[in-house]
């Protein structure tokens, strides 16, 4: 299946370059406009900024302030941009306080990219 997001904003929030990499390179057929933040602080300070924001993609595991703060924060000024957290440690009761902080998904890596392209399309697709 493609995807055409030519028209949307992804904030990819991940402090490690080959992890941000992947999801640039995975990203890039749909023709979605990609942008990037390293850190928790930095995702609630650009989405507070920028509110052509359509989606973010939280890592939880970010020096200073973690994805799940993150998400708080944003949920609070932006309720309803959706956050799709990914992590590549699957804790237990993780999914749980993804969601109780804000966050819509919760994605557990290594990322299955049909999975992420259902996902994030879950939230670009018109309701019929």
């Amino acid at each position: 299946m493609e995807y055409n997001w030519s028209e949307k904003n992804i904030l990819i929030a991940e402090d490690v370059d080959v992890n941000y990499r992947f999801l640039e390179k995975i990203l890039q057929d749909t023709g979605a406009n990609i942008l990037r933040v390293m850190d928790g602080k930095e995702a609630v300070d650009f989405c507070k900024k920028h509110d052509e924001v359509d989606l973010v993609l939280m890592d939880i595991q970010m020096p200073g302030m973690d994805g799940f703060e993150a998400s708080k924060a944003i949920k609070s000024i932006r309720h309803d941009l959706p956050i799709i957290a990914q992590t590549a440690h699957a804790i237990e009761g993780g999914r749980e306080k993804g969601l109780e902080s804000g966050c819509d998904e919760y994605i557990v890596k290594p990322i299955n990219i049909n999975k992420m392209y259902a996902t994030i399309d879950k939230y670009f697709s018109p309701v019929a």
